[in-house]
């Protein structure tokens, strides 16, 4: 008896452990490098940090030609770079933009576990990271939660900011999920059962309702060109906040919204066709 109790913990601790590290949704630079490979051969690859107001951003760089515009992909939560590596090897993409992937502060490498709670402070650091790089025009584009990063950043900084992609963007307080069990799990005594990445996920999530409330007296301040996409059956991020925005975008150059009836929360990776096709419409 005493000895199926041991194994059945050592199989529970293995199991764990096997969480932990299944669900950290980043690959290793070595990982990133083999797979853009191919890509390579004919484009400048970069795999590097920065640094922006202290924190460090782990990002990779596919460079075409440094006189063409920067897509920068900001992903959700949990997420990483990673999410994307299929938009840095794509030659239609790169044949009328660089390709820059990054980390958000907590994700990946840039910070692994150690979470920004604040979108203000999260738009202070990527804009300051961007500030690194020589691009003279720079396109932003975020999925989920990354959709109001960049919104935030745009707020912030309407200058440095020539278009915004937002994509199943979580931008509406009001339609802000109330999810109960989010704040249990940021107990002391139950914040160790979660792997690392959502442990991070949960700790900028509990405030988002509030961050995006702060955001609601300064969407006056972008006035770049603005498309949005959103699924009509997205059950993470529902439809109803590509409205919210429109409404709010009353100074951007032009706004464009596609709803898609048929579509869910992850349509840069089930129809990453209409990521770059967007982008190209800038």
């Amino acid at each position: 008896m005493r000895l199926n109790k041991y194994i059945v913990s050592g199989v529970l601790v293995l199991l764990w452990v096997g969480c932990q590290s299944c669900f950290q949704f980043r690959f290793s630079d070595k990982k990133q490098l083999k797979e853009l490979a191919q890509i390579s051969k004919e484009y400048t690859v970069e795999i590097g940090e920065k640094v922006g107001e202290d924190r460090r951003i782990h990002y990779t760089l596919v460079k075409s030609d440094s006189l063409l515009p920067l897509a920068v992909f900001v992903h959700g939560s949990p997420g990483s770079s990673s999410n994307f590596m299929h938009f840095a090897k794509d030659t239609k993409l790169l044949r009328r933009y660089n390709v820059l992937l990054l980390d958000r502060p907590g994700y990946g490498y840039s910070g692994f576990g150690d979470a920004e709670e604040s979108m203000e402070n999260q738009s202070k650091i990527l804009c300051d990271f961007l500030k690194k790089f020589s691009f003279k025009t720079i396109v932003l584009v975020g999925h989920s939660l990354g959709g109001p990063i960049i919104c935030r950043m745009a707020m912030d900084e309407p200058q440095s900011f020539t278009g915004l992609l937002v994509v199943a963007g979580s931008v509406s307080p009001a339609l802000e999920p109330e999810e109960k069990w989010r704040k249990p799990m940021s107990s002391k005594a139950l914040r160790w059962l979660m792997p690392k990445s959502f442990r991070v996920s949960n700790d900028e999530i509990l405030p988002a309702k509030e961050e995006l409330q702060k955001m609601d007296s300064l969407w006056a301040n972008i006035t770049c060109s603005v498309q949005i996409i959103q699924g009509g059956k997205d059950g993470l991020v529902p439809a109803g906040n590509e409205d919210y925005a429109e409404q709010m975008l009353v100074n951007a150059a032009d706004v464009r919204v596609y709803r898609l009836p048929e579509e869910n929360h992850f349509i840069p990776f089930t129809q990453p066709q209409l990521i770059t096709e967007a982008l190209l419409r800038f």
